[in-house]
């Protein structure tokens, strides 16, 4: 699987106002219903995946309560192992290899908080409360995403079996640096997740 550095090794150094803004970032509400977590797609006869879900390829995303409109890109791994990001600052990157929004799992997309000349697209995401909305739009479709928990994992204690895995409802997983900047690695010592869930029509 891939390793813990698949977990935004890309993210930029600026001041510690990330490592701030961070600090006692997390929350969690209770769901509307139980997920249980496995680290591997169901079998075939598991009656959870009659409901089998096809997801979208996202195009783009829209966080209206901090204003984030973005493209999404789609990602896979460097030749490092690592989780791939973008470029720029202003892009974020869906982890293509996983699974796809819409789909049952845990969908991934990534975004950098910061950048050599100041914040990036998901600078505010720590300003996220639960209830929040998120809208991926692809293929055609527009889905909707409601946030229910936030934490900001130091790089060692993330499960990323966790954060990349099998759920038996769709759920939408971001991911940005958060914590001190770590000059010895060259990135932030944390990472912020947030959680959301598929809002059913």
């Amino acid at each position: 699987m891939i390793g813990l550095v698949v977990l935004l090794a890309g993210c930029q150094e600026t001041t510690d106002e990330v490592g701030v803004r961070s600090k006692d970032a997390g929350f969690a509400t209770e769901r509307t219903y139980a997920a249980p977590a496995v680290t591997a797609k169901a079998p075939a006869e598991n009656p959870i995946n009659a409901l089998k879900r096809e997801g979208i390829e996202p195009e783009k995303i829209l966080i209206p309560a901090i204003g984030v409109e973005a493209d999404a890109l789609h990602l896979g791994t460097t030749e490092n192992g690592e989780m791939d990001v973008p470029d720029t600052i202003e892009d974020v990157s869906w982890f293509e290899p996983g699974y796809k929004p819409g789909e049952n799992g845990r969908a991934v997309i990534a975004g950098h908080v910061d950048g050599i000349n100041g914040p990036a697209i998901f600078w505010d995401l720590t300003e996220l409360e639960a209830g929040d909305e998120i809208i991926v739009e692809g293929n055609g479709e527009k889905l909707v995403f409601r946030v229910y928990a936030m934490e900001s994992v130091e790089l060692e204690l993330a499960d990323v079996q966790s954060v990349f895995g099998y759920r038996s409802s769709p759920e939408l997983v971001l991911i940005t640096c958060s914590g001190d900047y770590d000059q010895e690695r060259g990135t932030r010592e944390e990472r912020l997740i947030v959680y959301t869930e598929l809002v059913e029509e």
